[in-house]
């Protein structure tokens, strides 16, 4: 038994359940004050009217970029095509999935103009360089996109082209 504070004898545990119950009072009237001047602060200042433009959308940059280049890349399939019908069997399911790509990121772009193709020696040089640095492009746009899907897609195309590149040397 302890002696509490008027003189009155009170035993431990009744001694701590009235510290707790104190301590419990004390912290939920500091908190209730602490909501109380939360809510009576003055609010924060209104926005400028001269808004800042909206960020750019990341993806939708990206997405148009890889549109552009693999339109540019179907480009330069058809140019070889057209140039050297013998591989046409060859290159027109590479230039496919191309289209593919394009129509995955939801791209209705044209075809750009391609460039003129030499020989076929130098024609297929041109698209395996070309494959070789969408890869660059893709894996590029892969680290640049905010969004998981676009990020997921753009690393599917660039293994995509990794396989035509692989195919392109068989055909050389």
């Amino acid at each position: 038994m302890l002696t509490g504070v008027h003189g009155h004898e009170t035993s431990e545990e009744a001694l701590r359940g009235r510290v707790t119950r104190r301590a419990l009072i004390g912290g939920s009237a500091l908190i209730g004050a602490s909501l109380v001047a939360a809510a009576c602060s003055p609010a924060p200042s209104p926005e400028p009217t001269d808004t800042p433009a909206p960020e750019p959308d990341i993806d939708a940059q990206v997405r148009s970029d890889v549109a552009t280049q693999e339109a540019a890349i179907i480009a330069l399939y058809d140019a070889v095509i057209a140039a050297h019908p013998e591989l046409a069997t060859d290159l027109a399911v590479l230039r496919d999935e191309h289209a593919e790509h394009a129509e995955a990121l939801g791209s209705t772009a044209p075809a750009s103009n391609a460039p003129a193709v030499g020989s076929r020696a130098e024609a297929l040089a041109a698209v395996t360089e070309a494959e070789k640095q969408a890869i660059a492009q893709r894996t590029a746009a892969c680290e640049a996109a905010s969004g998981a899907d676009l990020a997921r897609l753009t690393a599917l195309i660039a293994a995509s082209e990794a396989g035509h590149v692989e195919y392109l040397r068989g055909i050389a």
